[in-house]
Protein backbone atom coordinates (compact mmCIF):
# COMPACT_ATOMS: atom_id res chain seq x y z
CA UNK A 1 0.00 0.00 0.00
CA UNK A 2 1.04 3.49 -1.48
CA UNK A 3 1.64 5.82 1.52
CA UNK A 4 -0.61 8.38 -0.41
CA UNK A 5 -3.17 5.49 0.18
CA UNK A 6 -2.64 4.64 3.51
CA UNK A 7 -3.09 8.82 4.27
CA UNK A 8 -6.36 8.66 2.21
CA UNK A 9 -7.27 5.26 4.46
CA UNK A 10 -6.79 6.99 7.93
CA UNK A 11 -8.17 10.66 6.77
CA UNK A 12 -11.29 8.25 5.60
CA UNK A 13 -11.60 6.87 9.37
CA UNK A 14 -10.62 9.93 11.01
CA UNK A 15 -13.63 11.89 9.27
CA UNK A 16 -16.14 8.83 9.63
CA UNK A 17 -15.86 8.64 12.89
CA UNK A 18 -16.61 12.16 13.49
CA UNK A 19 -19.46 11.85 11.27
CA UNK A 20 -20.68 9.18 13.12
CA UNK A 21 -20.04 10.70 16.51
CA UNK A 22 -21.98 13.74 15.11
CA UNK A 23 -24.88 11.90 14.05
CA UNK A 24 -25.08 10.48 17.38
CA UNK A 25 -24.94 13.46 19.40
CA UNK A 26 -27.24 15.66 17.15
CA UNK A 27 -29.85 13.02 16.24
CA UNK A 28 -30.48 11.78 20.03
CA UNK A 29 -33.12 13.22 22.49
CA UNK A 30 -34.76 16.77 21.90
CA UNK A 31 -31.51 18.36 20.10
CA UNK A 32 -33.19 20.06 17.49
CA UNK A 33 -35.97 21.25 19.78
CA UNK A 34 -33.17 22.96 21.77
CA UNK A 35 -29.97 23.37 19.78
CA UNK A 36 -29.63 26.29 21.29
CA UNK A 37 -29.55 26.10 24.96
CA UNK A 38 -28.36 22.81 25.24
CA UNK A 39 -24.64 24.36 25.88
CA UNK A 40 -22.81 20.90 26.14
CA UNK A 41 -24.18 19.14 22.90
CA UNK A 42 -22.81 22.40 21.09
CA UNK A 43 -19.12 22.13 23.16
CA UNK A 44 -18.96 18.46 22.49
CA UNK A 45 -19.78 18.92 18.41
CA UNK A 46 -17.16 21.50 18.75
CA UNK A 47 -15.12 19.28 20.23
CA UNK A 48 -15.39 16.80 17.52
CA UNK A 49 -14.74 19.15 14.95
CA UNK A 50 -11.77 20.63 16.49
CA UNK A 51 -10.14 16.93 16.90
CA UNK A 52 -11.53 16.37 13.19
CA UNK A 53 -8.92 19.02 12.23
CA UNK A 54 -6.20 18.08 14.68
CA UNK A 55 -6.37 14.96 13.42
CA UNK A 56 -6.03 16.49 9.85
CA UNK A 57 -3.05 18.48 11.17
CA UNK A 58 -1.55 15.73 13.19
CA UNK A 59 -1.69 13.41 9.96
CA UNK A 60 0.00 15.94 7.73
CA UNK A 61 2.99 16.60 9.75
CA UNK A 62 3.57 13.21 10.00
CA UNK A 63 3.09 12.73 6.53
CA UNK A 64 5.48 15.45 5.88
CA UNK A 65 8.11 14.08 8.38
CA UNK A 66 8.80 10.78 7.43
CA UNK A 67 12.41 9.70 7.21
CA UNK A 68 12.04 8.20 3.33
CA UNK A 69 10.90 11.00 1.07
CA UNK A 70 7.45 10.37 -0.27
CA UNK A 71 7.39 10.41 -4.14
CA UNK A 72 4.47 11.93 -6.05
CA UNK A 73 4.03 11.13 -9.60
CA UNK A 74 1.41 12.02 -12.38
CA UNK A 75 -0.59 8.94 -11.27
CA UNK A 76 -0.91 11.04 -7.76
CA UNK A 77 -2.00 14.30 -8.87
CA UNK A 78 -4.70 12.49 -11.47
CA UNK A 79 -6.35 10.75 -8.64
CA UNK A 80 -6.18 13.56 -6.40
CA UNK A 81 -8.00 16.15 -9.50
CA UNK A 82 -10.28 13.04 -10.15
CA UNK A 83 -11.01 12.63 -6.53
CA UNK A 84 -12.00 16.49 -5.81
CA UNK A 85 -14.12 16.43 -9.12
CA UNK A 86 -15.63 13.16 -7.22
CA UNK A 87 -15.55 14.96 -4.41
CA UNK A 88 -17.34 18.09 -5.30
CA UNK A 89 -20.15 16.44 -7.10
CA UNK A 90 -21.22 14.09 -4.39
CA UNK A 91 -20.88 17.38 -1.75
CA UNK A 92 -23.16 19.74 -4.34
CA UNK A 93 -25.59 16.61 -4.75
CA UNK A 94 -25.69 16.56 -0.66
CA UNK A 95 -26.36 20.47 -0.35
CA UNK A 96 -29.29 20.33 -2.86
CA UNK A 97 -31.12 17.09 -1.45
CA UNK A 98 -30.78 18.24 2.28
CA UNK A 99 -32.13 21.56 1.87
CA UNK A 100 -34.68 20.55 -0.67
CA UNK A 101 -35.73 17.89 1.97
CA UNK A 102 -35.92 20.76 4.54
CA UNK A 103 -37.90 23.09 2.20
CA UNK A 104 -40.32 20.26 1.31
CA UNK A 105 -40.78 19.68 5.22
CA UNK A 106 -41.00 22.70 6.98
CA UNK A 107 -42.50 24.53 3.87
CA UNK A 108 -46.51 25.13 5.33
CA UNK A 109 -45.03 26.25 8.42
CA UNK A 110 -42.40 28.49 6.68
CA UNK A 111 -39.48 28.46 9.34
CA UNK A 112 -37.07 25.94 9.53
CA UNK A 113 -35.05 25.75 12.77
CA UNK A 114 -31.86 26.71 13.58
CA UNK A 115 -30.60 23.58 14.70
CA UNK A 116 -31.13 21.98 10.81
CA UNK A 117 -28.84 24.98 9.26
CA UNK A 118 -26.16 24.17 12.19
CA UNK A 119 -26.58 20.51 10.89
CA UNK A 120 -25.95 21.40 7.22
CA UNK A 121 -23.18 23.64 8.34
CA UNK A 122 -21.29 20.29 10.55
CA UNK A 123 -22.33 17.73 8.24
CA UNK A 124 -21.52 19.50 5.16
CA UNK A 125 -17.64 19.48 6.72
CA UNK A 126 -17.69 15.63 6.88
CA UNK A 127 -19.15 15.19 3.96
CA UNK A 128 -16.75 16.85 1.76
CA UNK A 129 -14.05 15.38 3.72
CA UNK A 130 -15.52 11.74 3.44
CA UNK A 131 -16.47 12.21 -0.35
CA UNK A 132 -12.96 13.20 -1.50
CA UNK A 133 -11.05 10.92 0.51
CA UNK A 134 -13.63 7.95 -0.48
CA UNK A 135 -13.27 8.74 -3.80
CA UNK A 136 -9.38 8.93 -3.71
CA UNK A 137 -9.26 5.54 -1.76
CA UNK A 138 -11.19 4.14 -4.46
CA UNK A 139 -8.76 5.33 -7.27
CA UNK A 140 -5.91 4.29 -5.69
CA UNK A 141 -7.07 0.90 -5.46
CA UNK A 142 -8.29 1.32 -9.26
CA UNK A 143 -4.83 1.90 -9.98
CA UNK A 144 -3.24 -1.09 -7.53
CA UNK A 145 -1.11 1.51 -5.71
Amino acid sequence: MSMQMKHSVIHLILWTLVFVFFLGIFLTGDTLETWGDNRTKTLVVAALFIAGFGGDAILSIVYRKRKEPVTRDERDDWIQKQALSGGFIVTLVYVFLITISLYTKFETSGLVPAAWLWFIAYSLICVANISVTAFSVYFYRKGGL
